[in-house]
């Protein structure tokens, strides 16, 4: 069943879930990308379906950085959680609660759903750039809550402004580096 989008000027549009799947991805190539047959049909529309494509990923991401390669930080994780969250957004109001981001049963990897069927996920451990060996506590459902409030905020930021998560994460990386009484209290943080 396709999702209805609405962007107040009061005119609905239907987009299946793979499509909002790709639309979420980071990757402006994989989330625009459409098929030989799609491609044919554009050349006779005179709404081109390329140019609506291109809008909504913007809305979705916002506009495009320029050095997104330079950061040495993985953001896409809070990119997928932004755009998810634009898109449910983005929802009819009524559709809006077919749009679930949770957990999965380890608390490994958060699900992106809609109507109970995951379109896209990503791996804890990214998401929060510490190493896979790093076990984590598991949180009770407030602590999920505020979780993903914190995991949108972040994403909204970061989607916006990635090069201040690049700074603060090399700045951090220093002040770890630089003195063994705070690394040593990292890796204790990072084994409880």
């Amino acid at each position: 069943m396709p999702v209805t989008l609405s962007f107040g000027n009061r005119h609905n549009y239907e987009i299946n879930h793979s499509r909002l799947a790709r639309l979420m991805s980071p990757d402006k190539e994989e989330a625009l990308y459409m098929g030989v047959w799609d491609r044919f049909k554009d050349c006779f529309r005179t709404h081109k379906k390329q140019e609506v494509l291109e809008v909504l990923y913007t809305l979705i991401h916002g506009c495009e950085r320029e050095n997104q390669a330079e950061l040495n930080v993985d953001i896409t994780g809070m990119e997928k959680i932004h755009a998810f969250t634009q898109l449910k957004q983005y929802a009819n109001p009524s559709q809006q609660d077919r749009f679930v981001m949770r957990f999965d049963m380890n608390q490994t990897q958060v699900l992106f759903e809609i109507d109970g069927k995951v379109i896209d996920k990503c791996n804890l451990h990214r998401l929060l750039n510490v190493s896979e060996n790093c076990i984590f506590k598991v949180m009770e459902e407030d602590e999920e809550e505020l979780f993903f409030k914190v995991c949108i905020k972040y994403g909204e930021k970061i989607a916006r402004y990635p090069e201040l998560l690049e700074g603060f994460a090399n700045k951090l990386k220093d002040a770890v580096n630089e003195d063994d009484d705070v690394k040593d209290e990292v890796y204790k943080l990072m084994r409880s």
